[in-house]
C-alpha cells in the first residue's frame, strides 16, 4: 500500500478504504495481492480483493499516457484483441459459410501468432500491464483458431495393452513410393487396425504379406488390415455422390473382437482443393464459386456419412480422411456428439495433410460413445501427403 503524495500515473490503482473512504494506491507487482491498510485511519482496504481486480481492468480503457510509445502499444493490443475474437468467431461459426472463414480454415493458421510477439515487445517497452490482454489474444488465438491442444486429460487414464484397441488410419496418396515399408510401419505403430485411404496398386499387394495373423480387405481405394477378424464389409451406394461431382467413398466393416461384433467406418470426403487452389492462383470469382459448390457437397457427404453409420447399433469407429477439419460448423453438425479422438488426448496442432508450410488437420479418429478414448497422436511422416492418426480405445 502506497499514499498519495507521490504522482499518480494512468496504471496505478486507486481503491477507498472501507472506514472512511480515503483513496489508497495499492502497491504493484507482486505486493499487489497482500492485504492493505489505510495509512490515514488503518481500516482495511478491499478485503475482497474484488475492487482492485476491477479498477485495473478500467485503467486499461486508454493508453498509459499521451505519449506516442505507449498510444501505439495500446491501440495495437485492442485491435490484435479485436482481430483474435473476430477470427474465432469467423472460423466456428462462418467457416465453410463464407469464403474468407473457409480459406482461414484450411489456411496456415499459426501466422496469425506472428504480430503478437511485436506487440508483446512494444508492451514491455512501454505499458507492461498489456500483456494481460496480449496474453488473452494469444490463448485465443492458439486454442480456438490454430487448434493447439494440451492433452490434459491424459493424466487420468492410463494404457492397457491387453483391454485398448489401437487404431491407426491414413490417407496412402497411393503408396506407390513407401509400399515395401508399410509391413515394418504397421508393427512400428503398434496397432491392432490400420485403415488406410487412396490404397492402390503395390500398397494392396504388399498389405498382403503381413501373414496369417492378420486379415485383410481391399476395395474402392479402401485397405483394411485387422488383428481381428472381417466377418463382413459393407459399401455405401456412390451413385448419388459421383452424379453431384463428389468422390465420397465410405465403407463399414463388421469386427470379430475378441467375441464383441464392432464396426469400423472408413471415409474418404470430397476435398475443397480445387476452390482453394483457384483463389490462390488469383482467380478470385471463380475460386469462390469453386468453394462454395465444393464445401455445399461436402456438407451433404458429411450428414450422408453419419446417416449410413446411424443405421448400425452397438460399438462403433469411424476414421479417415473427412477433408474437414473439426473447427468447421459442416463438420459439428453432425459430428459433435461422437468422440474425436485427438481433440481429446491429442497434444499440439495434429496437423496431417502436409501441404508445405500449411499443416491442417483434415484426418479423424471418431468413437462412439461405447468406447472410452485413451490416446491419441499424429505419427511421423512415411511419405504420404497426409501423416498417420492413431488413438487407442478401450470398452466402457
Amino acid at each position: 500500500m502506497k499514499g498519495m503524495s507521490t504522482v499518480v500515473t494512468a496504471r496505478d490503482v486507486i481503491v477507498p478504504c472501507e472506514a472512511k473512504g480515503h483513496k489508497v494506491r495499492l502497491a504493484g507487482g507482486l505486493r499487489f495481492w497482500a492485504g492493505a491498510r489505510c495509512p490515514v485511519c488503518r481500516s482495511r482496504v478491499d478485503p475482497k480483493r474484488y475492487r482492485r481486480v476491477l479498477r485495473w481492468v478500467a485503467n486499461l480503457k486508454a493508453p498509459a499516457s499521451s505519449a506516442r510509445g505507449p498510444r501505439v502499444a495500446w491501440w495495437t493490443t485492442v485491435v490484435y484483441l479485436a482481430f483474435a475474437i473476430v477470427s474465432a468467431a469467423a472460423l466456428w461459426w462462418l467457416s465453410d459459410r463464407w469464403w474468407l472463414a473457409t480459406v482461414l480454415l484450411f489456411g496456415p493458421r499459426w501466422v496469425l501468432l506472428l504480430p503478437l510477439l511485436l506487440i508483446a515487445a512494444a508492451a514491455i517497452r512501454w505499458d507492461r500491464a498489456l500483456l494481460v490482454p496480449l496474453l488473452l489474444s494469444g490463448l485465443i488465438v492458439l486454442g480456438p483458431v490454430v487448434g493447439f491442444h494440451t492433452g490434459w486429460l491424459r493424466a487420468f487414464v492410463w494404457e492397457d495393452q491387453e483391454r485398448d484397441i489401437r487404431v491407426v488410419s491414413l490417407n496412402a496418396e497411393g503408396g506407390r513410393l513407401w509400399a515395401l515399408e508399410v509391413n515394418s510401419l504397421i508393427y512400428d505403430w503398434e496397432v491392432d487396425i490400420a485403415a488406410f485411404q487412396e490404397c492402390r496398386g503395390p500398397l494392396q499387394e504388399a498389405l498382403t504379406w503381413l501373414g496369417e495373423d492378420w486379415y485383410t480387405d481391399a476395395r474402392s481405394g479402401f485397405c483394411l488390415v485387422s488383428r481381428f477378424e472381417i466377418v463382413e464389409t459393407l459399401e455405401m451406394d456412390r451413385e448419388a455422390f459421383q452424379f453431384a461431382g463428389g468422390g465420397a467413398v465410405i465403407a463399414t466393416y463388421l469386427l470379430d473382437v475378441h467375441g464383441e461384433l464392432v464396426r469400423l467406418t472408413n471415409v474418404h470426403l470430397e476435398t475443397p482443393r480445387a476452390g482453394l487452389e483457384l483463389i490462390l492462383a488469383g482467380r478470385l470469382g471463380e475460386g469462390i464459386l469453386k468453394l462454395g459448390e465444393r464445401s455445399a457437397l461436402r456438407e451433404v457427404e458429411l450428414r450422408r456419412a453419419r446417416e449410413w453409420v446411424d443405421q448400425f447399433s452397438g460399438p462403433q469407429i469411424v476414421v479417415g480422411d473427412f477433408n474437414t477439419p473439426p473447427e468447421s460448423p459442416i463438420y459439428r453438425g453432425p459430428w459433435s456428439d461422437w468422440q474425436n479422438a485427438f481433440s481429446l488426448m491429442g497434444r499440439g496442432v495434429g496437423g496431417t495433410r502436409m501441404n508445405g508450410w500449411i499443416r491442417v488437420r483434415i484426418d479423424h479418429i471418431l468413437a462412439s460413445e461405447h468406447w472410452q478414448v485413451v490416446s491419441s497422436r499424429v505419427a511421423d511422416d512415411v511419405g504420404s501427403d497426409h501423416r498417420p492418426i492413431l488413438a487407442s480405445v478401450r470398452r466402457r
